[in-house]
């Protein structure tokens, strides 16, 4: 997976002078540069101390440029919010719907450590998508709500396998609950150590729908799988 995150604070730029590339070209790439300068540069001081001037400088564009492509701060934000939160629920959905004979608990085990691994390996993604949209007014708390129940799916489609008469708000519940979550260890700094949470969190989602013996058992899995990560990399090291 590649990253937002940057050496040195610099994106790749486009050649100076005469270098042939098409318009459009151009522009995908000042808008791509914008984009992930947004993200790093509230990740780093905040929504509320975001300014233009610095993301057009982290960016490598004018001032022209950016108003060019967006109508202000928050059209920005929002537009990489929406980039970013498309790319953690496909690859969470991803994870989920490719072990497609596979019982849900187990897909829900692989979905979960591919979100909780995106999410530590996109640590400035991470903190924007997570923490800062709740300080970025009306507009974004819209889009964060919509964007946790999409993640939804993946808890309600338990309701297949469980012959209990669950409320309809338990997957929004759980959701929310994990959504919770993460923001309170990503303001702790713990942002790298959120694959560590997996077994909790498989425990946590399982058990309403398939008891607690069921629920056990899949964390059993989920610490087995980290053992086994463990061990692998220590191999490798």
């Amino acid at each position: 997976m590649g990253s937002t995150e940057t050496n040195g604070g610099q994106l790749e730029r486009l050649p100076r002078g005469r270098h042939g590339l098409a318009p459009e070209t151009i522009v995908k790439s000042q808008r791509s540069r914008i984009l992930t300068a947004m993200v790093e540069v509230t990740a780093e001081h905040g929504y509320a101390r975001c300014r233009i001037a610095d993301v057009i400088g982290y960016a490598g564009v004018s001032r022209k440029t950016f108003y060019e492509l967006f109508s202000d701060k928050e059209d920005c934000f929002l537009a990489a919010y929406d980039l970013w939160l498309g790319r953690l629920f496909s690859a969470t959905a991803h994870a989920f719907d490719s072990p497609t004979d596979a019982a849900w608990a187990e897909r829900v085990r692989s979905g979960m450590a591919e979100l909780l691994d995106y999410l530590a390996e996109h640590p400035s993604a991470a903190r924007f998508c997570i923490v800062e949209v709740l300080a970025a007014g009306p507009k974004a708390s819209a889009r964060r709500d919509a964007g946790v129940r999409q993640f939804t799916h993946f808890v309600d489609a338990g309701r297949a396998e469980t012959s209990a008469r669950l409320p309809g708000i338990t997957a929004v519940a759980i959701v929310g609950g994990i959504h919770e979550l993460l923001y309170s260890e990503i303001i702790h700094g713990a942002t790298m150590q959120l694959p560590s949470r997996l077994p909790g969190l498989v425990f946590w989602i399982v058990q309403p729908f398939l008891g607690l013996e069921c629920a056990a058992g899949e964390r059993d899995r989920a610490r087995a799988m980290l053992a086994e990560r463990g061990s692998t990399l220590g191999a490798a090291s």
